[in-house]
């Protein structure tokens, strides 16, 4: 490539930048109705033909967004030589919150547009590939587990991590919608993931995760309602 070329793709790629950069904005501002592509040109100071050939089309900007995100929890994922194995089968739960409270309104926002464009049926693939991408690094931890003969290996990892995956999906709904916080969000999660794990955990592990869950349940004061909120937002009935 020469030096033109280089010099081009590097200006685009700051205006794609740049671009993405309003878009969170707009949607942490005023959630998915404020992304506007002729107000989003206005802003990042490009014709909205710009935003089509660098991007696409507003449902192309939302993925774009939801994509970002998911890089931003993977960097924050990566486990270090000594990682224990729990705190992997744990990290996308936490360090995906964790980056949901440094922004709420955003994260709010994205994680409600991508499930809007998911119920439209037409991007179901692109949003299946979202959470196939969240699926594995569950499955990666639960795997862990499994290698430091925390697990008897006799559920499969990916049944696993398929049944924690679309908790936490449930679970994001949750508190998107408003249900509750983001500290009853990880407190939920959390119980589920430690739940999940106890089905095939050894005897010691299995009295570790149970400790861990008793940590995490409510108050007795709060089970009731935090127990019809849980069945309202996956669509239960008491």
């Amino acid at each position: 490539m020469n030096a033109a070329a280089t010099l081009r793709t590097r200006n685009m790629n700051k205006r794609r930048q740049r671009l993405l950069a309003e878009a969170r904005f707009l949607l942490a501002s005023g959630g998915f109705e404020a992304l506007n592509l002729r107000e989003l040109a206005r802003l990042a100071d490009v014709t909205v033909p710009t935003i089509y050939n660098l991007i696409g089309r507003k449902e192309d900007v939302l993925l774009a967004l939801g994509a970002d995100v998911l890089n931003e929890i993977e960097a924050r994922t990566t486990p270090g030589d000594d990682a224990d194995p729990l705190t992997l089968a744990a990290a996308v739960v936490v360090e995906s919150i964790a980056l949901f409270a440094e922004n709420e309104d955003f994260y709010r926002a994205a994680f409600l547009a991508v499930e809007w464009l998911d119920q439209g049926g037409q991007h179901h693939d692109e949003v299946a590939r979202i959470y196939a991408w969240v699926g594995r690094l569950m499955t990666s931890g639960i795997e862990a587990c499994r290698a430091a003969h925390l697990l008897r290996g006799r559920i499969p990892a990916t049944l696993m991590s398929g049944l924690v995956t679309r908790n936490f999906r449930m679970n994001c709904r949750g508190w998107a919608f408003g249900h509750y916080g983001l500290d009853e969000f990880r407190r939920i999660a959390l119980s589920d993931l430690y739940i999940t794990l106890s089905a095939d955990a050894v005897e010691t592990f299995q009295v570790q995760l149970l400790r861990r869950i008793a940590t995490l349940a409510p108050s007795t004061a709060g089970d009731g309602a935090s127990d019809e909120t849980r069945r309202n937002h996956r669509g239960e009935t008491p």
